[in-house]
């Protein structure tokens, strides 16, 4: 494991254009949290609903909020999102907190399911963009297989592209509510 840290914080760190590959809940939480970690101004999350699996870890948490600290801005679409399982959630709870302090973070809700569209088998994928650069897309949820890229900056805005239009239509999520 500290081999791929050591090399995922050394990409991160370059903003290497490097495709590279995980497939574990431990491997996600290094990538994303070094994606967090040199991201310079916005962060874009489509997941199903963070508050089980890698969002719900400490590491995740404090590398997310090290990056709103910063001044940077979060958007999440969650599309499996339950409000009495996100009311119990750390990151949940750290995020609530960041928008009464009126940071740059919003949450919405949504039923879009994407996936990949050279996917004949339309399995549901789940991705993070920062700064229209680099990336992690999901291609198996459930095994946590991903391809990531810390200087992938086309494929990287057109997730981000995506992900906008979809967040524009999505209902918010109002977390000091629930």
């Amino acid at each position: 494991m500290n081999d791929f840290k050591n090399m995922v914080s050394r990409l991160a760190k370059l903003g290497e254009n490097r495709l590279f590959l995980n497939s574990s809940e431990e491997h996600a939480v290094v990538v994303l949290s070094e994606m967090f970690k040199f991201a310079q101004s916005n962060i874009r999350i489509f997941a199903g609903c963070l508050y089980e699996h890698v969002g719900n870890s400490s590491e995740y948490i404090q590398a997310l909020s090290d990056f709103i600290e910063r001044g940077g801005s979060v958007k999440i679409l969650l599309n499996n999102f339950n409000p009495k399982e996100g009311a119990k959630s750390n990151l949940f709870k750290r995020l609530a907190y960041y928008q009464e302090l009126g940071k740059s973070v919003e949450i919405r809700s949504t039923d879009a399911k994407p996936y990949l569209a050279k996917d004949e088998d339309k399995k549901e994928v789940h991705f993070t963009i920062a700064d229209e650069k680099a990336y992690r897309i999901e291609t198996d949820i459930e095994k946590r297989t991903a391809a990531c890229n810390f200087d992938g900056e086309m494929l990287a805005k057109n997730f981000a592209t995506f992900f906008d239009n979809i967040f524009n239509e999505a209902t918010e999520i109002k977390l000091n509510e629930i």
